[in-house]
């Protein structure tokens, strides 16, 4: 209804009014203003003018966007002011007609005002237009445009207008809810209704900042720290215009070794649907590494906010093939007033994505860099018998199950998963590098099958040990890598593995540790199940657990049990692991018994069942022995109990890895190798671990080829 507000809010500005207004705004349909609040157009160059022409295509389109006007109308009597929505109608030439947005007594109420002008905003402009008045009824009015109208306030940056996005203000303990109005990177409308008691609203303090989060869907898609710049109170409630006072963020944990920025040619582009506008967004990157990328915009058109969250991104590479992640924006620079450059951090992708943006980013980095590239499986095995990583030993384990062997790695290598990465270094399709790596726990990739022809001085074997360190760098955080460990296996009479995973653990504030294993290599039909009488070996429990735990903790402060998921709080952890094994036509599964003697917990067996050759030495397909009372276990038990375990393995051959290495060595046992077991914890050390890798003295001994 045409009808001026009254109390408090009578003296509202007209000017505020049109701060507040954006293209499609249709929540402030009156507005009462006083003869001092009318605006006049000054004799000063701020005012700037537009051509009729130009007007007339500014209100189509208005039209086109189904968008508002505001007219404004004075009391003849009281002279004061009130603003009433319109549409405008598609415009021609001088002629204009609108109509109401909402439904209208005009009759009544003609005859108490004299129309004055009508304004408009883009959201970055706001016209005001001097029209005359032609005819005015209960659906509309018609107008007649004058030859020029004028500008009378420019932001500095759009204004959009926003629908469906919640806000929450904290504020002193205080806690107020309401919706976001209008957006730009330097200023947000929110609007809180006024079902909020009254006394609360007064408690919102001009002077102090306010933490604001901004929800949509029941999404967090902004938190932050703003500043009030200016409070209004209306019919429904209070308005806040809200200034962010962050230009940079900080998401992750800093980092000395951070990712490679590539400026790439051709340059991909971003594009998504930003959350708060609604509006799609296309953007050049600047540069990219596998954490995150930088893009510019134009500063009056800017959307990017520190500490936004985007859900969807799409990177778009070349030849068409496109990348999907979660991304935030972290920083917000404008280094000479008209441009806007933007930094984005990766908070989540997909395995597969995360493994194309590698293998992207590596040819552009070095064209014989490859990431899970599709490898003819008879090169491979012909790479790993010339590199000499397949010894006579070792084939004639594989021998006899080669079939099988070779199934899986066609397995691996021809189809994507998200459980195993393979890094090669290939030249004229002759491979002269390899390594991989799996998650077989749950937050713990294994690295393994490390090997390299050096006979070519190509340095492969360093150039695939760099490409899977700067993969962990990069993507360890984010949630779908589920990577909070790596860890490996290492005969520690091999000079390069102990070089380099030995000595980052030795190098180490106790984030990246490496304990000895005995390696036996059993027969179970040489074995005897039977267990004397006082003996016992059954599932264990969360204390059998707890009590491994205490007893590794005291004696060696390592990482191993954390990393082979041997905590108490991850007893039951296997079934989404299994599952993704079992999804992508792998066998996994874990079993945990404790040995006990009159109830004194004296070991722990992991018994771990997965496909033959998925570890060509098959360390993840094996029995691991954690012995916590030494002098109370005798070789005989031990066997035996190994014996009764065995019957979870098809093959007669046993794999078994047994810790303390002293205990085999103190009960004089026959054992066949030593294997060093490293672990790293990558959030914690991987400063520690990228420092020593990158010594000089690494590339001194590339002649030594890698078994791991």
């Amino acid at each position: 209804m045409l009808l001026p507000q009254c109390g408090s809010s009578g003296s509202s500005l007209l000017v505020e009014h049109l701060s507040f207004m954006d293209k499609t705004n249709s929540n402030t349909i009156l507005k009462l203003v006083t003869d001092a609040d009318t605006p006049e157009k000054p004799e000063t160059q701020e005012w700037k003018e537009i051509r009729r022409s130009r007007l007339i295509n500014s209100l189509n389109k208005i039209n086109f966007q189904d968008g508002e006007i505001v007219l404004n109308f004075r009391h003849l009597e009281y002279n004061t002011m009130v603003s009433v929505s319109a549409k405008p109608q598609p415009c021609l030439d001088h002629n204009f007609d609108c109509t109401w947005t909402d439904s209208i007594d005009i009759e009544d109420k003609i005859d108490h005002y004299k129309f004055e002008n009508f304004f408009f905003t883009d959201g970055l402009k706001q016209v005001l237009v001097a029209a005359e008045l032609i005819s005015i009824d209960k659906n509309g009015v018609n107008f007649t445009l004058p030859e020029n109208a004028a500008v009378i306030n420019s932001r500095e940056v759009k204004r959009y207008k926003c629908s469906g996005i919640s806000t929450r203000l904290i504020q002193n303990g205080l806690h107020f809810e309401g919706e976001l109005a209008t957006y730009s990177p330097v200023s947000f409308t929110v609007s809180i209704p006024d079902d909020i008691p009254i006394n609360y609203l007064q408690e919102i303090r001009h002077e102090n900042p306010v933490d604001l989060l901004l929800i949509k869907d029941t999404e967090h898609l902004f938190t932050g720290k703003c500043e009030i710049f200016r409070q209004t109170l209306t019919p429904d409630g209070k308005i806040l215009v809200l200034k962010p006072l962050k230009s940079h963020i900080q998401r992750f944990k800093s980092k000395k070794f951070r990712s490679i920025r590539q400026e790439l040619n051709p340059s991909p582009n971003i594009n998504f649907y930003h959350p708060f506008t609604g509006k799609r967004v296309n953007l050049t990157i600047n540069d990219i590494s596998g954490s995150g990328f930088s893009v510019e915009e134009d500063f009056e058109n800017s959307l990017l906010l520190p500490g936004l969250i985007i859900p969807e991104l799409i990177i778009e590479l070349n030849n068409g093939l496109e990348l999907q992640c979660r991304s935030q924006v972290i920083y917000r620079a404008t280094p000479d007033g008209e441009t806007v450059k933007c930094g984005f951090a990766f908070i989540d992708m997909s395995i597969k994505d995360q493994i194309r943006l590698t293998s992207y980013l590596l040819q552009g980095y070095n064209r014989n860099a490859h990431v899970c590239t599709k490898i003819n499986i008879d090169d491979l095995w012909d790479f790993f018998f010339e590199t000499g990583f397949i010894y006579p030993k070792k084939y004639a384990y594989i021998h006899s199950n080669r079939d099988k062997f070779v199934d899986v790695y066609k397995k691996l290598y021809e189809h994507d998963t998200d459980i195993a990465i393979n890094f090669t270094y290939q030249d004229k399709g002759k491979i002269y590098g390899h390594m991989s790596m799996f998650r077989f726990y749950d937050k713990t990739w294994i690295i393994h099958h490390h090997a390299a022809d050096s006979s070519k001085r190509t340095n492969a074997g360093l150039v695939v040990l760099e490409q899977i360190g700067r993969y962990i760098n990069e993507f360890h955080r984010l949630p779908s890598t589920q990577m909070q460990y790596v860890a490996c296996y290492f005969r520690p009479d091999n000079k390069f593995p102990n070089l380099v995973f030995g000595g980052a653990a030795r190098k180490s504030s106790r984030g990246c540790t490496v304990d000895e294993f005995a390696y036996m290599y059993l027969n179970k039909n040489d074995l005897n199940e039977n267990l004397p009488g006082t003996w016992s070996i059954r599932l264990a429990s969360k204390n059998d657990l707890a009590e491994l735990k205490n007893f590794y903790e005291e004696r060696y402060e390592g990482l191993t049990l954390k990393a082979l998921d041997l905590d108490p709080t991850k007893i039951a952890c296997d079934k989404k692991t299994n599952d993704d094994f079992h999804y992508y036509g792998f066998k996994r599964e874990r079993y945990l018994y404790s040995l006990k003697d009159q109830d004194k917990l004296v070991a722990i067996f992991m018994v771990c069942v997965t496909e033959l050759g998925l570890n060509l030495s098959d360390l993840t397909n094996s029995i691991h022995v954690f012995v916590m009372d030494s002098g109370r276990l005798p070789s005989q038990v031990l066997y035996s109990a190994i014996s009764r375990l065995s019957s979870h393995y098809e093959h007669d051959n046993l794999s078994v890895l047994i810790f303390p290495k002293n205990y085999i060595e103190s009960n004089n046992l026959p054992y066949n190798k030593t294997y060093d077991f490293w672990v790293l914890d990558v959030d914690k050390s991987s400063d520690e671990y990228f420092k020593h890798v990158g010594h000089p003295n690494l590339y001194i001994i590339v002649e030594y080829y890698i078994v791991i």
